[in-house]
């Protein structure tokens, strides 16, 4: 990752997305990540798309017994 993302680049995920989070992995690797609504997958090559040379995103999954499937992106 580039270290730093434009607000340009932020409002334009905001236009084609809609509502997100940016957080951060506790522990291991402290990857920042983004989190659309309640755990929702996006387009991930559309995300990249506009992210463009700023960073990578990269989908991470996991199963929740009493949510289902959860998403977010980790920027890399």
């Amino acid at each position: 990752m580039n270290n730093k993302l434009s607000f340009k680049t932020l409002s334009k995920i905001n236009e084609v997305f809609g509502d997100f989070q940016i957080g951060q992995v506790h522990g291991g690797s402290n990857s920042v990540y983004l989190r659309f609504g309640y755990w929702n997958r996006v387009d991930n090559e559309k995300l990249n798309e506009i992210l463009s040379y700023e960073a990578d995103s990269v989908e991470d999954e996991w199963f929740d017994d009493d949510c289902g499937w959860q998403y977010n992106y980790k920027l890399v």
